[in-house]
This record gives C-alpha cells, sequence and structure tokens, in this order.
C-alpha cells in the first residue's frame, strides 16, 4: 500500500520511471551511440573487404580471360589439323 500513500505526481514519475528504464536515459543514450558508431565502422569495414575482393576478383578473370584466349586459339588450330588429316585419310586432298 505504500505507492497508495505517495501523491498522484509520485506515483505518476514512479511508473513513468518504471515504463522507460529508469533515470539512467543519459547513460542508455550513450550506450545506444557508441552501439551505432560500432555498427557503422563494421559497415564501412565490410565496403572496404567488398571493394578489395572485387578488384581482386576482377585481376584473376582477367588473367582467366587471355588464358582461355589463348586455349581456344589452340583448340580452332587443333581442329582444323585433324580436319586436315582426316580430308587426308579419305583422300578428299
Amino acid at each position: 500500500m505504500e505507492t497508495l500513500e505517495k501523491p498522484l505526481a509520485k506515483r505518476r514519475f514512479h511508473a513513468l520511471r518504471l515504463i522507460h528504464g529508469g533515470l539512467n536515459m543519459e547513460a542508455r543514450m550513450t550506450r545506444a551511440e557508441t552501439t551505432i558508431e560500432h555498427i557503422l565502422q563494421d559497415l564501412e569495414d565490410l565496403k572496404r573487404e567488398v571493394r578489395e575482393l572485387r578488384t581482386y576478383v576482377d585481376q584473376r578473370f582477367s588473367a582467366l580471360e587471355s588464358a582461355m584466349r589463348t586455349e581456344f586459339r589452340l583448340l580452332w588450330a587443333a581442329n582444323f589439323a585433324l580436319a586436315g588429316l582426316l580430308a587426308k585419310g579419305f583422300h578428299w586432298i
């Protein structure tokens, strides 16, 4: 019955304090701001890592593309050589 004996203003303040987490709102806001700063820093780190990964993948694909171009040319040369051997074997030429 202790809350009924208090004046109405004090009871309302006590109820609001219980609802909103107490009187340490400044500490809670500071903690939230710090957490947000850490999240933003982590996002910046992720962006940087994605940029580095993109650069690495682009370099690897350009190297792969040049190797594939060489292999493609060798494959066509082998096909023409095989076609020539077949033509010679069947006495087409």
